[in-house]
């Protein structure tokens, strides 16, 4: 935008979110970027300001919609969503009229996404779909910037938003839609441990180049309130000058605070049952708020021996009667330090099981809890195959921790302690920790900065797409009883591929016309498969099932014109969006062009997560 007056950077955090800016009159990498002040409701009736926005959205209860005790200024009168401090709170007290971690259903591709089904438990009238509560929390954010900023309409700035690296595209565009619908301008997708790597560049912009040298590794672990991502970023030197190029990126798991909560959870419920109270589920929503607050308290600095855990009594009394338990320090480091980052060998790699055919609805969070594992894997650079050995086992130089969860001192001990065990194992030296990370603003910070190296007026880390794109094709083979048609991946998108670029495969391919048909998409998230080849566009993956994760498919139907066969003959031609959004279209020799496109803006509610146009 060639009128904006600032930049701003927006955390779209699982538990938190962050608004930061930077003036654009300020023309060096030395550029102040201020955090915001967000306003909210913090108690019943009870504004103020705040450097973050908790991300949780409270349907208010009729009364208090009546009286305006949960409504902003900015907002109508009819108002029902509450979104912050008070929504947090309210969360302990009514848990089946709150939404949390509504980014992570985001990325639940066996949902409906726009379907109103948040929170988990509440009455169906009263739900909410995981992009409407993505919504309204993105409104509150451009909502309290103009009222910080009159003169400077938050429409009118350059936005960046940041996601997890390891979002699909379906997801990454839903994140788009929910900004659509929240009146922002077009936004610049940013990877969150991206960011949080040009906050510290940001943080040490005359110092970085004497702290790193080229060949050095630098492994970003962001492990948030849901998610946790890996990346490396790699120094090279390019023309006689440092350059950084991010080289790999974890798959995508939600595994965070919140599974921590719930450990607590569960441990308090045990010890409940053990007094002889029954714990049902609107109570155990309560406890995992309850214990949020606890896991905070034991994890941080100087915390306590003991705490004690109270939720509401469920009983027909008149009086309101509370259950109450103790937890101590040595079981919680126990449960969550030793549970959930044990101290692993190289060679160790997070379990898969199957799942069972019948779940409870929820999100699907990573089958193995065991962080070290996840990291193990993601280091032994073999993608998403479970196998692997040291030969390719990957050290990184240097450390830089990012998300609210790893503010826990003894978490970033344990931590360290894994990889430098690593690194003896393996002859290297002990990783550099790099110093300064600011847990809760350096990913919206980052975003700000990065719109500065966008302009070319600072440091821009060389990424491109932080995975490798493949179509399903079948094979053209006779058919065999009891055997489906083989099928293989193609790459459509090479791991890296630059925003704003487009890459055409000029093989030929059937494309079916005038009838249902599904279209499958893989991912992989390293540079190169398990036999050291890099995917390029048109490489084939035989093996999909071993290399390969799948992600969600397309159903659709695209037209025929009258004198077409059931088939056309096409090329396919794939784009990478300047704001890191995917397009593959399908290219007849007449001209004509369908593509087939994650969701988007505009879309057909009855569509299986992804739409299909021809022109």
């Amino acid at each position: 935008m060639t009128d904006a007056r600032y930049l701003i950077g927006i955390d779209l955090g699982t538990t938190n979110c962050v608004m930061s800016s930077t003036a654009l009159n300020e023309e060096d990498a030395r550029a102040s970027i201020d955090i915001e002040a967000i306003a909210q409701i913090t108690d019943s009736a009870v504004q103020s300001e705040s450097a973050s926005l908790p991300s949780f959205v409270y349907r208010a209860l009729d009364q208090e919609r009546e009286s305006g005790c949960t409504r902003m200024p900015w907002q109508d009168a009819n108002a029902a969503l509450c979104a912050g401090k008070y929504a947090r709170e309210r969360a302990g007290e009514v848990p089946d009229r709150v939404v949390a971690s509504a980014k992570s259903w985001l990325c639940h591709s066996g949902i409906d996404r726009r379907s109103a089904l948040l929170p988990v438990g509440g009455e169906p009238s009263e739900r909410v779909s995981p992009v409407d509560a993505t919504v309204a929390l993105l409104e509150h954010l451009r909502q309290a910037w103009d009222v910080e900023h009159p003169d400077a309409p938050f429409q009118k700035q350059q936005i960046f938003l940041t996601v997890p690296a390891s979002f699909d595209p379906s997801a990454r565009q839903l994140v788009e839609e929910a900004a659509f619908l929240a009146d922002y301008p077009d936004v610049a997708l940013l990877e969150e441990p991206q960011a949080a790597f040009y906050a510290w560049l940001h943080a040490h912009a005359d110092t970085w180049r004497d702290q790193l040298s080229v060949g050095d590794k630098v492994l970003v672990v962001d492990i948030g309130g849901g998610t946790t991502d890996f990346s490396l970023i790699q120094v090279q030197e390019h023309e006689g000058q440092l350059s950084l190029e991010r080289i790999a990126v974890g798959t995508h798991l939600l595994l965070g605070g919140d599974n921590l909560d719930l450990a607590l959870a569960y441990l308090a419920k045990g010890k409940l049952e053990e007094q002889g109270h029954s714990v049902d589920d609107w109570q155990m929503q309560s406890l995992v708020h309850r214990c949020r607050t606890a896991k905070e308290q034991f994890l941080g600095e100087n915390p306590p021996e003991t705490l004690d855990i109270t939720i509401a009594g469920r009983g027909s009394s008149l009086i309101a009667s509370t259950l109450s338990t103790t937890l101590t320090r040595s079981e919680v480091e126990a449960l969550l330090v030793d549970g959930f980052f044990p101290l692993v060998g190289t060679e160790e790699r997070s379990s898969s099981e199957k799942r069972l055919g019948m779940q409870q609805v929820g999100l699907p969070y990573a089958q193995d809890a065991r962080v070290s594992c996840q990291l193990a894997k993601f280091l032994s650079m073999t993608g998403e195959s479970d196998a692997g050995g040291m030969e390719n086992f990957v050290m990184p130089t240097a450390l830089l921790f990012n998300g609210g969860t790893m503010r826990a001192p003894a978490l970033r001990r344990r931590i360290e302690e894994q990889i430098n065990s690593w690194a003896g194992t393996l002859g290297a030296a002990p990783v550099t920790i790099l110093d300064g990370a600011d847990y809760d603003a350096a990913v919206s910070r980052g975003a700000t900065y990065s719109g500065l190296a966008r302009r070319g007026d600072a440091m821009r880390i060389r990424a491109g797409t932080s995975r490798s794109y493949f179509i399903g094709v079948e094979d053209a083979v006779p058919a065999v009883p009891g055997m489906p048609p083989p099928l293989k991946a193609v790459c459509v998108v090479p791991f890296g591929m630059e925003e704003g670029s487009e890459a055409r495969l000029d093989q030929e391919f059937a494309l079916v016309l005038g009838q249902l048909a599904t279209f499958r998409f893989f991912s992989h998230g390293t540079a190169t498969l398990s036999d050291g080849t890099e995917p390029a566009m048109g490489s084939v993956v035989s093996r999909w099932q071993h290399e390969l994760t799948e992600l969600h498919p397309i159903e659709t139907q695209l037209d025929r014109g009258s004198d077409d066969g059931s088939t056309v003959r096409v090329t396919l031609h794939s784009n990478v969006s300047d704001v890191g959004t995917l397009e593959l279209w399908c290219q007849a020799q007449d001209g004509r062009r369908w593509k087939l496109e994650f969701d988007l803006r505009h879309h057909d509610p009855k569509s299986a997560g992804a739409t299909a146009s021809g022109g």
